[in-house]
Protein backbone atom coordinates (compact mmCIF):
# COMPACT_ATOMS: atom_id res chain seq x y z
CA UNK A 1 0.00 0.00 0.00
CA UNK A 2 2.71 2.14 0.76
CA UNK A 3 4.41 1.80 -2.25
CA UNK A 4 1.22 2.40 -4.09
CA UNK A 5 1.28 5.97 -2.57
CA UNK A 6 4.48 6.75 -3.07
CA UNK A 7 4.16 5.90 -6.96
CA UNK A 8 1.14 7.77 -7.15
CA UNK A 9 2.43 10.92 -5.25
CA UNK A 10 5.85 10.53 -8.28
CA UNK A 11 3.04 10.25 -10.78
CA UNK A 12 1.46 13.25 -9.32
CA UNK A 13 4.79 15.16 -9.57
CA UNK A 14 6.06 14.31 -12.94
CA UNK A 15 2.93 14.87 -14.18
CA UNK A 16 2.64 18.66 -12.77
CA UNK A 17 6.06 19.45 -14.47
CA UNK A 18 6.90 21.64 -17.13
CA UNK A 19 5.56 20.88 -20.74
CA UNK A 20 7.57 21.60 -23.45
CA UNK A 21 6.14 24.92 -25.98
CA UNK A 22 4.64 23.38 -28.80
CA UNK A 23 5.40 24.72 -32.16
CA UNK A 24 3.39 27.78 -32.93
CA UNK A 25 2.87 26.03 -36.42
CA UNK A 26 1.09 23.30 -35.00
CA UNK A 27 -0.21 24.55 -32.44
CA UNK A 28 -4.25 24.06 -32.44
CA UNK A 29 -4.32 28.21 -32.16
CA UNK A 30 -2.87 28.72 -35.05
CA UNK A 31 -4.73 26.42 -37.26
CA UNK A 32 -7.75 27.69 -36.01
CA UNK A 33 -7.41 31.38 -36.71
CA UNK A 34 -10.56 33.06 -37.66
CA UNK A 35 -10.83 35.35 -40.48
CA UNK A 36 -11.44 38.05 -38.07
CA UNK A 37 -8.77 37.18 -35.86
CA UNK A 38 -6.23 37.66 -38.82
CA UNK A 39 -7.35 40.74 -40.03
CA UNK A 40 -7.01 42.29 -36.86
CA UNK A 41 -3.27 41.09 -36.80
CA UNK A 42 -3.04 42.18 -40.13
CA UNK A 43 -3.89 45.63 -39.16
CA UNK A 44 -1.19 45.68 -36.43
CA UNK A 45 1.19 44.51 -38.92
CA UNK A 46 0.29 47.49 -41.20
CA UNK A 47 0.41 49.88 -38.43
CA UNK A 48 2.78 48.47 -36.48
CA UNK A 49 5.21 45.33 -37.43
CA UNK A 50 5.86 45.61 -40.93
CA UNK A 51 8.20 48.38 -40.18
CA UNK A 52 11.01 46.36 -38.73
CA UNK A 53 9.79 42.78 -39.95
CA UNK A 54 9.35 42.65 -43.54
CA UNK A 55 12.73 43.43 -44.62
CA UNK A 56 14.32 43.06 -41.35
CA UNK A 57 15.83 46.49 -41.01
CA UNK A 58 16.79 47.66 -36.82
CA UNK A 59 17.92 44.11 -36.10
CA UNK A 60 14.13 42.58 -36.66
CA UNK A 61 13.99 39.49 -38.07
CA UNK A 62 12.59 39.62 -41.62
CA UNK A 63 9.42 37.33 -42.62
CA UNK A 64 11.48 35.80 -45.24
CA UNK A 65 13.75 34.36 -42.79
CA UNK A 66 12.41 30.90 -42.66
CA UNK A 67 14.75 29.21 -40.22
CA UNK A 68 14.92 31.82 -37.93
CA UNK A 69 11.04 31.82 -38.14
CA UNK A 70 11.39 28.17 -37.47
CA UNK A 71 13.55 28.49 -34.65
CA UNK A 72 11.01 31.24 -33.08
CA UNK A 73 8.04 29.12 -33.90
CA UNK A 74 9.92 26.01 -31.51
CA UNK A 75 9.65 28.39 -28.08
CA UNK A 76 6.47 27.79 -28.55
CA UNK A 77 3.22 31.38 -28.41
CA UNK A 78 3.83 32.26 -24.50
CA UNK A 79 7.30 33.10 -24.78
CA UNK A 80 6.74 34.78 -28.09
CA UNK A 81 3.84 36.67 -26.51
CA UNK A 82 5.75 37.79 -23.39
CA UNK A 83 8.59 39.16 -25.65
CA UNK A 84 6.31 41.55 -27.73
CA UNK A 85 4.32 42.34 -24.98
CA UNK A 86 7.49 42.91 -22.91
CA UNK A 87 9.70 43.82 -25.22
CA UNK A 88 13.08 42.39 -25.90
CA UNK A 89 16.81 42.82 -26.54
CA UNK A 90 17.75 40.47 -29.31
CA UNK A 91 21.58 39.94 -30.17
CA UNK A 92 20.87 42.53 -33.33
CA UNK A 93 18.45 44.88 -32.13
CA UNK A 94 15.82 46.32 -29.26
CA UNK A 95 12.23 45.49 -30.21
CA UNK A 96 10.25 48.32 -27.61
CA UNK A 97 7.38 46.74 -25.64
CA UNK A 98 4.56 45.62 -27.57
CA UNK A 99 6.70 46.52 -30.70
CA UNK A 100 5.74 50.33 -30.13
CA UNK A 101 2.19 49.21 -30.38
CA UNK A 102 1.14 51.30 -27.14
CA UNK A 103 -2.52 51.70 -27.79
CA UNK A 104 -2.76 47.99 -29.17
CA UNK A 105 -4.84 45.69 -26.06
CA UNK A 106 -3.08 42.43 -25.12
CA UNK A 107 -5.69 40.59 -26.97
CA UNK A 108 -4.57 42.39 -30.21
CA UNK A 109 -0.48 41.51 -29.49
CA UNK A 110 -1.39 38.26 -29.48
CA UNK A 111 -3.50 38.44 -32.95
CA UNK A 112 -0.56 39.72 -34.18
CA UNK A 113 1.79 37.48 -32.85
CA UNK A 114 -0.29 34.69 -35.05
CA UNK A 115 -0.40 36.81 -38.15
CA UNK A 116 3.05 37.57 -38.58
CA UNK A 117 3.58 33.84 -38.47
CA UNK A 118 0.75 33.61 -40.81
CA UNK A 119 2.80 35.98 -42.77
CA UNK A 120 6.07 34.57 -42.55
CA UNK A 121 4.65 30.93 -43.71
CA UNK A 122 2.91 32.53 -46.57
CA UNK A 123 5.77 34.53 -47.81
CA UNK A 124 8.27 31.71 -47.32
CA UNK A 125 6.24 29.24 -49.51
CA UNK A 126 5.80 32.09 -52.21
CA UNK A 127 9.76 32.43 -52.46
CA UNK A 128 10.25 28.71 -52.37
CA UNK A 129 7.83 28.37 -55.41
CA UNK A 130 9.90 31.36 -56.90
CA UNK A 131 13.17 29.13 -56.55
CA UNK A 132 11.31 26.17 -57.75
CA UNK A 133 10.38 27.72 -61.08
CA UNK A 134 13.24 29.78 -61.58
CA UNK A 135 12.40 33.45 -60.65
CA UNK A 136 14.78 35.60 -58.95
CA UNK A 137 14.22 36.98 -55.57
CA UNK A 138 13.72 40.55 -55.47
Amino acid sequence: MRRSIFFFIFLLIIGCGEKPPVNIYVSKEFNELSKKDIIVGESIWATTCFRCHMYGSMGAASVRNKDHFDQLAEKGFDHLYKSVLNGMEGEEGIMPPKGTCYSCSEDEIKKSVYYIFHLAKKVQEAEILKQAVGEKEF
